[in-house]
């Protein structure tokens, strides 16, 4: 259990009557948690509300664990919603859950209405539907972008404010349950690399990560470790073929509470952008992030220890990026990244300001996965 007070979010017990606030969010674990700047914004405007997360299914457990809210369910639970309309909607838990429903917020298109629709149909007119990528929102940085959406409920402008006070202060995820690694000496620093990444495109050769291990490992009272999710396993392969002398330890299927709490205990994080990146940073890790052809003025997780690191991309669109062969983006000298490092292992500040962040894309253009 944390302090009492040490937490200004910490979400509380909520009596049986309190109403349900339903966050709808099927997008996967970067955006979701690209989402809980948001998630903690409507916590403190309605703090009697119990928050019900319908999204990525185990970012939804780390939610709970961290008190981040009260229940979780997997958005893919609502498939049946296609076939059976909204009869099927009101049958079962779903029915009791809506029964209590006074706000809904879902973060996705709804070009049809269908959505609309359905939320209509069981008594919920107190909603916010927005997709975060809607081209009229005008914030930059993808989790500016999710508060700007709750605009219809309250003045944005005031939670935007409140966020920048607390940005180096903003408290960050922590996990209730017991650590399942032992604890490193006091000498040791425990290194976690993820050379993987949801798209091939995102990631750095593995030859430069194989460069990464050895140099790292080169130092005394290291632990370098490398994790890696379902869609991982090729990239965690190739750079373990090139380290064939090296007894290394891989983190591979676990569920999501695990490797963050694996995570915990780190003192280096080195990843790219992807989901993992953006747990180790909401977990306080310092982190040295690799971007490639993504933008880091908006995907990039934010900080006091987060140092990202890239070189000019300009490949255009997402035919252009998938073609790219020579991944200059990726051409980071092995010098750059021992430098951050040492620097953030020795406890030194390397924090790029939010507003520089959109100076870091050389290329007159944004580039963008879609």
């Amino acid at each position: 259990m944390c302090p009492k007070g040490r937490f200004p979010f910490e979400i509380i017990f909520m009596p049986v009557s309190a109403p349900f606030l339903l966050v709808f969010h099927p997008g996967a674990l970067g955006d979701g948690l690209l989402a809980l700047p948001a998630l903690r914004v409507l916590r403190a405007k309605f703090p009697g509300h119990r928050m019900i997360w319908f999204g990525h299914k185990e970012l939804g457990d780390v939610f709970v664990d961290a008190r981040e809210v009260h229940q979780s369910y997997s958005f893919d639970s609502l498939n049946f919603l296609a076939y059976e309309g909204t009869k099927g909607f009101c049958q079962g838990l779903f029915s009791s859950l809506f029964n209590r429903c006074e706000r809904a917020v879902g973060w996705m298109e709804d070009s049809d209405g269908i959505w609309r629709s359905w939320f209509k149909a069981v008594g919920i007119n107190n909603l916010i539907l927005r997709s975060p990528h809607d081209p009229s929102l005008f914030q930059d940085h993808m989790a500016d972008r999710y508060v700007e959406t709750l605009q219809p409920w309250f003045n944005t402008q005031q939670a935007f404010n409140q966020l920048e006070k607390n940005f180096h202060d903003e408290r960050l995820l922590v996990f209730r349950q017991s650590p399942i690694m032992g604890q490193s000496s006091s000498t040791e620093r425990l290194i976690i690399l993820h050379p993987g990444s949801g798209s091939i495109h995102k990631c750095a050769p593995p030859a430069l990560w194989a460069n990464m291990v050895n140099g790292l490992m080169a130092q005394p009272h290291r632990r370098v470790c490398l994790v890696g999710g379902p869609a991982d396993t090729d990239s965690l392969r190739k750079v373990q073929g090139l380290l064939n002398d090296l007894n290394l330890t891989i983190f591979e299927g676990l569920d999501l509470l695990s490797v963050g709490q694996h995570l915990q205990q780190a003192h280096l994080f080195i990843g790219h952008d992807s989901g993992l990146s953006h747990l180790a940073t909401c977990l306080a890790v310092p982190s040295i992030l690799l971007f490639g052809p993504t933008d880091p003025a908006k995907w990039a997780p934010r900080g006091k220890s987060v140092a990202v690191l890239r070189s000019a991309c300009h490949c255009v669109g997402k035919e252009s990026i998938e073609q790219c062969l020579d991944k200059r983006c990726f051409g980071i000298p092995m010098n750059e990244v021992m430098v951050k490092a040492e620097e953030l292992l020795c406890g030194m500040n390397t924090s790029v300001p939010r507003a520089s962040l959109r100076g870091v894309d050389e290329s007159p253009h944004v580039p963008c996965l879609g």
